[in-house]
């Protein structure tokens, strides 16, 4: 059964609200009946009985005012930065509105700069008379027995200390590697090996006041322990100063995008003058990157300095 029923019977509460009554102080209710519905017993009570309830009156302008004050307090909240009062949906995740979001990515944004700009300008610091080292290898694995094909050194005026072939002597072909370098077997077959040239390379590194090398990284690796931590203690990695430079976020790694170098020679503004993946031109490119770098490291301190001093 139903709240509402016929008018010239008892009727529930809800129905007599409809018609501005209700149950008079003590009276009881004419029957119950059970309501499917809402699953309980329902009273229903004599009209005749019923007073009638007070009369509705309109709102008040102060009752008006706040309900609407109580409305908007669903719909609006205030901007934890400035204080304005805006649609909640206009509010980020923080409580900040648009123009305070915007002013906070900005600072944000501009902290971040400050970092980037402080690893990149202690990174370039120290490395003016550098030498620039490249290497080509039979693979990615010196772990796995990959080994050095060939190997260039240069001075940070661009002379060249040291560009020779090397012939491994574990590996006998590297196919997947030769079609990058173009590096055969038959070219290196007449070439020292690398412990041949340690002790030129020795002398190098060790008169060097840093290295610097793209992916200095990977290229460490291949170089025998004895030697690797000396050059580890003087590497610069290029590709690591390009990276901090160009300010690019990968969100896969949560750091920097790193560039390949002929990317970075190409925004370097710099003329191969041999073919790319080759040890002797990939240290040419690395060199110009880096001077490159040097001078925008210079002056973007210049400006830094005129505009603290303006």
């Amino acid at each position: 059964m139903d709240d509402a029923v016929s008018p010239q019977g008892p009727l529930s509460r809800k129905a007599l609200k409809a018609l501005r009554l209700k149950p008079a102080p003590g009276q009881q209710p004419a029957k119950r009946v059970w309501s499917r519905r809402r699953g309980e017993h329902i009273e229903l009570f004599d009209v005749a009985n019923c007073a009638a309830m007070r009369e509705r009156r309109e709102p008040t302008q102060a009752q008006l005012a706040a309900l609407a004050a109580g409305r908007r307090k669903m719909t609006h909240a205030d901007c934890g930065r400035c204080g304005c009062n805006v649609v909640r949906p206009a509010l980020d995740r923080d409580g900040n509105c648009l123009d305070c979001a915007e002013l906070v990515a900005g600072e944000e944004q501009a902290k971040r700069d400050m970092e980037r700009f402080a690893e990149f300008d202690a990174l370039l610091t120290g490395s003016a008379q550098a030498v620039y080292l490249d290497t080509e290898t039979t693979g990615l694995d010196p772990f796995g027995g990959d080994e050095l094909l060939e190997i260039a050194l240069i001075s940070h005026d661009g002379t060249v200390l040291l560009d020779t072939l090397l012939r491994p002597v574990v590996r006998t072909s590297w196919l997947e590697a030769q079609a990058i370098h173009g590096i055969t077997p038959e070219m290196v077959a007449t070439a020292p090996t690398l412990a041949e040239t340690l002790q030129q390379i020795s002398r190098i590194l060790g008169a060097a006041e840093s290295l610097v090398i793209y992916n200095a990284e990977f290229d460490l690796r291949f170089l025998p322990c004895e030697m690797r931590q000396m050059a580890k203690e003087k590497a610069r990695c290029a590709m690591r100063a390009f990276s901090l430079w160009y300010g690019e976020r990968s969100e896969r790694y949560g750091d920097f995008r790193r560039h390949k170098l002929e990317v970075a020679a190409a925004v370097a503004g710099h003329n191969w003058t041999g073919d790319a993946h080759r040890a002797l031109a990939d240290a040419q490119a690395v060199r110009h990157v880096w001077h490159w770098l040097q001078r925008s490291k210079a002056e973007r301190g210049a400006v830094d300095g005129v505009v603290a001093n303006g």
